[in-house]
């Protein structure tokens, strides 16, 4: 039978550090040791989804659910995913007199501090000079709150009423594509299948991730003119995604009188439109805006702003194309 209590506090110290380990080298593929860290973590709190164990559990598997949600082994997920759901259904209405609790004011950068958490908790002689108290740390439904958000981080846009956070993979695809266009890719990057797969993404792009697609081509295109690039049939891809995006966006009207326009360095665009190609990217961007610094959403999402995007986007493109035509490019 699996024990589900709380461990004694020197083997609850272990157990934090092998999931703050884990979280910080999550995309080690297929580690063995790893995978069992990870479901001896889920097994115990599926054995009592709604025990006064479950907060150390549920930590467990939020510092632990990035290795999930990029790992590869479907023989994890499944029972991670399980256990938080579980945990969820037991305890998220469950009665309390608290007016807040933690997890709706945590954010992904705080993923990793975490780990503290359970140990101070199971030692009520520990220092305590956090916001919340102990008893909203082990309040069922601040338990619940975290299973949710490990669970929108294994498996994105699963569930509702946490705070928003960018999809794991998203994060990675700002890092890639900003590192290339500031001119230094990262040691393995394969910049023209970078390339290629922002023109793929735009055109499979649905009517909700379209816009975000779209900025994403108009800053790599900035990069694709550039004496970086002398491969035209990248050019070519990414002017056909734009040439297949541009009838979405037909007879396109708005009541804006100007338009705020969107990020004009590469890197920042990139940002804005990763985040505008999931709800919870586009969540955060409403969340996190700057009122005179950033450009309001209804105006990244304008159609007659995007059709202008588009077309410079492409004319640039087209001229970049004959230029390397006359000059000898491929």
């Amino acid at each position: 039978m699996i024990d589900s209590t709380t461990p004694p506090l020197d083997e609850l110290v272990e157990l934090t550090d092998s999931w703050s380990e884990i979280h910080e080298d999550y995309d080690d593929l297929n580690n063995d040791a790893y995978d069992r860290t990870v479901l001896d973590c889920a097994a115990r709190l599926s054995a009592d989804p709604g025990g006064e164990s479950a907060l150390a559990w549920t930590t467990g598997l939020v510092l632990t659910a990035p290795y999930v949600a990029w790992g590869e082994d479907d023989d994890v997920a499944p029972h991670v995913k399980a256990a938080l759901e579980a945990a969820d259904r037991a305890l998220r209405d469950r009665p309390c007199d608290h007016d807040d609790h933690p997890y709706q004011e945590h954010d992904a950068e705080y993923d990793l501090d975490l780990a503290e958490f359970p140990c101070q908790l199971a030692d009520e002689s520990a220092d305590w000079d956090e916001d919340h108290s102990r008893e909203q740390w082990l309040c069922p439904r601040n338990v619940a709150g975290f299973a949710r958000i490990a669970l929108d981080i294994v498996d994105p846009g699963s569930v509702t009423g946490i705070p928003p956070r960018l999809p794991l993979m998203d994060r990675r695809s700002i890092d890639t594509l900003s590192a290339i266009l500031h001119g230094y890719p990262e040691p393995g990057t394969e910049v023209g299948e970078e390339i290629s797969s922002v023109a793929f993404d735009l055109r499979i792009a649905g009517p909700e991730d379209r816009p975000g697609c779209l900025l994403i081509v108009m800053a790599v295109t900035w990069y694709a003119v550039s004496d970086f690039v002398d491969d035209a049939s990248l050019l070519d891809e990414l002017a056909s995604a734009l040439e297949e995006a541009l009838p979405h966006f037909a007879d396109a009207s708005c009541t804006h009188g100007t338009h705020v326009q969107p990020p004009g360095s590469g890197p920042a665009a990139v940002e804005v439109g990763v985040m505008l190609t999931s709800p919870g990217g586009r969540a955060l961007y409403e969340q996190d805006f700057r009122e005179g610094r950033d450009a309001p959403l209804e105006h990244l999402l304008c159609p007659v702003a995007l059709t202008e995007i588009a077309e410079e986007s492409l004319s640039a493109l087209r001229a970049r194309h004959d230029e390397l035509r006359h000059g000898g490019g491929q």
